[in-house]
């Protein structure tokens, strides 16, 4: 691989990239290096996270990606090279990726949903594979999806600002329909990395109290240490007492990180009159829900997806202010080339987030 990208056109170049395939196995291709068009720029990946998300795919339930892709979509790196009218950003910037490419210009964009972008599309989360994720030696992202990294935040902890960016503004929404989440009493089902993180962004809104359940002691355990109030087993039969008494009381919130049929049930049952469930999690099938609770105690049940560029911002700057308690997140470093054990690692009991190295 040349080391002086201004030598030769990447084109000419060939690269180790993940390709997932669902159902089967994870494997490490040779692919093109990715040009650079203009308002794109080309970046070295340092380190990328395993998502739930990837897997979920390989194991086949995941709703949106069922076929082949190139994964990686939680990335830190830098920029190599620059296409035309990149104007921001520099050979030899740090930066990290925000993966959902937005066009801009529909209704949502422009309202400042880009989130829910009509023609939504994911670097790192795409069957089409026209974005290649960042599980690989380089990959390429519009200028406008990447984000600079302060000096003094490593890329451990850069990685895990998209994590967090999802707790971000999955609390933020709450607060828009809740009012304001100061002083609130929050559950959090699933305790895994967004779990965990929906823990530190639910604090940093000012919630009061902030309890989880998951049916990994371990998972608990790191909850707790991070700042909830108490971890509650999943499974218990009682649960729902449980949780209300460490909460002192019915919840305002709940940040539902599991998207199953039991978890979303569970939900609204923990619930005060007019809480908010938060949908976070994705959801492997269609689920019911107790209507008539739902009506006559006017609960509100939000969908949340991903992110926008100020979730990422507001992600970021809790990053900054040594907010991220990556030390209790990250649980292992792994080569590129041992994809297939880091996947492996990252769906055991307990786990914490895998990071792969592609410069190894």
């Amino acid at each position: 691989m040349p080391t002086d990208l201004t030598e030769d056109s990447p084109d000419q170049w060939t690269m180790r990239g993940a390709l997932v395939r669902p159902t089967r196995d994870v494997v490490i291709e040779q692919r093109p290096v990715p040009t650079p068009e203009p308002e794109q720029v080309l970046v070295r990946s340092s380190l990328v996270g395993i998502c739930g998300s990837d897997t979920h795919a390989l194991a086949g339930h995941h709703p949106f990606l069922d076929r082949d892709y190139a994964p990686g979509h939680e990335a830190v790196g830098t920029v190599v090279a620059v296409g035309e009218s990149v104007s921001a950003l520099t050979v030899g910037q740090r930066v990290l990726l925000k993966p959902n490419v937005a066009c801009g210009k529909c209704a949502n964009c422009r309202a400042g949903r880009s989130n829910a972008c009509e023609t939504l599309s994911w670097i790192g989360c795409d069957v089409s594979r026209h974005w290649s994720g960042a599980l690989a030696e380089y990959f390429v992202a519009p200028e406008r999806n990447v984000f600079p990294v302060p000096d003094h935040v490593d890329d451990a902890t850069a990685v895990l600002v998209e994590c967090l960016a999802t707790p971000v503004h999955a609390v933020r929404i709450a607060g828009d329909l809740a009012g304001d989440l100061a002083g609130a009493r929050v559950v959090v089902l699933g305790a895994g990395t967004i779990g965990v993180l929906a823990v530190v962004a639910a604090l940093h809104a000012g919630a009061d109290r902030v309890v989880v359940t998951d049916m990994d002691q371990g998972k608990l355990d790191r909850a707790e240490r991070v700042g909830a109030a108490g971890g509650v087993v999943a499974s218990a039969t009682d649960v729902d007492d449980q949780v209300r008494s460490a909460l002192g009381g019915p919840a305002d919130v709940v940040l539902d990180c599991v998207a199953s049929q039991g978890s979303l049930t569970q939900a609204v049952g923990l619930l005060r009159r007019a809480g908010t469930v938060l949908v976070v999690g994705v959801p492997a099938r269609e689920a019911s829900l107790p209507m008539p609770i739902i009506q006559d105690w006017e609960i509100r049940v939000q969908g949340c997806a991903a992110y926008t560029e100020d979730d990422v911002a507001a992600a970021l700057a809790i990053a900054a202010d040594e907010g991220i308690p990556t030390v209790e997140i990250v649980s292992q470093h792994v080569p590129l080339d041992d994809v297939a054990a880091a996947f492996a690692a990252a769906t055991a009991d307990s786990s914490g987030k895998v990071l792969i190295d592609p410069r190894r």
